[in-house]
């Protein structure tokens, strides 16, 4: 009986493209689909999160809310979710760069609070929040994951990583918001578009 001899490849090797779990770019591209399922979810489930968000919401977030309609709200998950692809790819480039590394970071911190905020949101509305499925199964490990490697590994320095939630917070409130409602004014301008 003949000796069967099994050679197993490296994974570096098998993916010519560098994209290995071991690597930051296969960790950015993940963080980047996670987001954009997340935001698939939303968009799909888009008439009941604006119905909660407008009624049930704290009074901060039903003013914010007031008036968006479901068209102008899937646009604005289009376009959000295209610029975070398109800054995951560009990090992915040059994934070792320390500019790449903390906006990834930030990225990644990012989908977290957004994880965090649905769980909570759920709990207020005592009802399913658009988003908390994707938010409990994907964005909030995949967040984890990445925060606890890029430390781990010291993808930047101890000090930035300091600056990787703040950042991440003004982020996702304010600049987010303002972007919200950006792309929201872009929608209305044009007749018959996203309105």
């Amino acid at each position: 009986m003949a000796a069967v001899r099994v050679h197993f490849t490296s994974d570096a090797r098998l993916m010519s493209n560098g994209l290995t779990l071991d690597t930051r770019r296969f960790w950015y591209l993940l963080v980047a689909s996670v987001f954009a399922l997340h935001n698939l979810e939303e968009a799909i489930a888009a008439p009941r999160m604006l119905e909660l968000m407008q009624t049930s919401a704290p009074a901060f977030l039903r003013a914010f809310y007031a008036g968006i309609e479901v068209p102008q709200l899937r646009f604005s998950l289009l376009i959000v979710t295209a610029l975070g692809v398109i800054t995951a790819m560009i990090a992915s480039r040059r994934p070792e760069a320390p500019g790449s590394s903390y906006t990834m970071l930030v990225f990644a911190a990012l989908i977290g609070l957004n994880a965090l905020a649905h769980m909570a949101l759920t709990v207020v509305f005592r009802a399913y929040m658009p988003g908390l499925l994707t938010a409990i199964l994907l964005t909030l490990p995949t967040s984890a994951l990445v925060l606890i490697r890029g430390r781990r590994e010291s993808w930047i320095s101890s000090g930035a990583f300091l600056t990787v939630l703040p950042a991440a917070l003004v982020v996702h409130g304010p600049l987010l918001a303002g972007f919200l409602r950006a792309s929201i004014a872009v929608a209305r301008a044009f007749p018959g578009g996203a309105a």
